[in-house]
């Protein structure tokens, strides 16, 4: 994609060179309505995303960056190269600081590590929205921090929907979770919604939960080495469709083709190509774009009138190779 790679270019440039929702009128910004986000204004927004070796964020990114182009608004979009690196996108956000932008969106790489962030911006007078994994409300509390809205969807339920199709589909059996980074408010919320789910329905025994760090390499290899330890495994979760797919190679490699169920979360294209070929059941699916597009009409909204909604969840649904992609 010509788009992704210019952005992914940028990017990698940009990285190199570098309370709880409290209501949004205590965060800064000029609330003024003296610029309009219909475009007859002239905002600024800065956009850091974890990564864009991810395929889910490459589209979030293109539909910002669409939607900044029609109200006419200017884009700086910026990410590390790993979503392990908290670190990164704090320089991130100090030189968008810097740079004087109106207000930041941003998808953490660590609900707790990056709290501080948040005060910078506070501090700055620029509004923060969080975008698809939240903040932990004790380190922002912790921080004196807040910021003005969530975008995201219910991972919680989304973990519980996948844990459902799960035992639909197997009736009974012994499954594996593949966790993303430790500590991600996302990773945490989809894979206890799995377990509670099949703690209630009783017929799914976890018998290993592995992070794999939101890899597809590291999801190839963390599920080798849980075949190898458990080869009567009937079905596996993986909580993003990247370690999900790397698990499908380790399945194919093991020569085990059609003996595992495997669902994945975020119903990326090659997850839906897999899903398809009959190499997944399916993915629970949320929208990049619809969560990224309406994260920066949320700041429009803050910065026009000083108030906006400060809760905004994304629908889930399984994706399956009988649903409409």
């Amino acid at each position: 994609m010509k788009f992704a790679k210019k952005i992914l270019a940028i990017a990698l440039v940009a990285g190199l060179a570098l309370g709880t929702l409290a209501g949004c009128a205590n965060s800064g910004g000029s609330g003024d309505g003296s610029a309009a986000a219909d475009g007859n204004g002239s905002y600024k927004i800065g956009v850091v995303l974890k990564s864009l070796a991810n395929p889910f964020y490459v589209t979030m990114a293109e539909a910002i960056e669409a939607k900044g182009e029609e109200l006419g608004v200017e884009i700086v979009l910026q990410a590390p190269e790993k979503e392990t690196d908290a670190e990164k996108q704090m320089q991130i956000i100090e030189n968008l600081i810097t740079q004087q932008v109106d207000a930041i969106l941003l998808t953490p790489n660590g609900s707790t590590e990056m709290a501080p962030a948040a005060k910078k911006c506070n501090d700055a007078g620029i509004p923060m929205v969080v975008v698809d994994t939240r903040l932990d409300e004790t380190a922002l509390e912790e921080n004196g921090a807040t910021i003005v809205a969530f975008v995201g969807s219910d991972n919680y339920y989304g973990g519980q929907l996948a844990a459902e199709e799960m035992a639909k589909a197997l009736g009974s059996g012994k499954v594996a979770v593949l966790e993303g980074i430790g500590g991600q408010e996302s990773s945490i919320n989809r894979v206890s919604g799995f377990n509670d789910k099949a703690e209630e329905l009783g017929t799914l025994e976890i018998v290993a939960s592995q992070p794999a760090d939101w890899d597809q390499e590291k999801g190839y290899t963390v599920f080798q080495n849980i075949l190898q330890a458990n080869p009567d495994i009937d079905g596996l979760f993986a909580a993003n469709d990247l370690m999900a797919l790397g698990a499908v190679k380790a399945i194919e490699d093991a020569g085990m083709e059609g003996q595992i169920t495997v669902i994945g979360f975020d119903a990326t294209d090659d997850a839906k190509a897999a899903i398809q070929e009959g190499k997944m059941l399916g993915s629970i699916a949320q929208s990049p774009a619809d969560m990224g597009t309406t994260a920066l009409t949320t700041a429009l909204d803050y910065l026009e009138t000083g108030s906006c909604e400060e809760d905004i969840s994304v629908d889930v649904y399984m994706l399956s190779a009988d649903s409409e992609a």
